[in-house]
């Protein structure tokens, strides 16, 4: 799929910018630490979005290198504040592969973003 529109552009390079922040540590070096020992690779996790409600306190939205959808909420100073929940099956139009998918929404976009870096690998 051609990344033509500046939308589309758009969306691709904010799912690289936030996965790039998690992964080298820059946006909360603990954020990547809880997300290893959660189970994911950062290597292969993308993510669409993260947000800081608190101080070390953080949600977002992530794909997995086996392509699955998880919505995390991260306490780093509490583990009884943590949740994550694979989405995947809940997905509807927020999947590429759905007739309605719009690659400008952030999580069909970091699902596309993460075949493509399966593809390439």
């Amino acid at each position: 799929m051609d990344l033509d529109k500046v939308s589309l552009r758009n969306a691709w390079q904010a799912v690289a910018d936030t996965t790039e922040q998690v992964r080298n540590g820059s946006l909360a070096p603990g954020l990547g630490q809880w997300l290893e020992q959660a189970g994911f690779r950062l290597d292969d996790t993308v993510f669409s979005g993260v947000c800081q409600f608190d101080e070390d306190v953080f949600s977002g939205t992530l794909v997995d290198g086996n392509g699955h959808a998880w919505e995390f909420v991260a306490d780093l100073q509490d583990s009884d504040g943590c949740c994550l929940e694979d989405v995947t099956d809940a997905l509807g139009p927020k999947s590429p592969d759905h007739p309605g998918a719009d690659l400008c929404d952030r999580v069909t976009m970091a699902l596309y973003y993460q075949r493509q870096q399966m593809a390439a690998a």
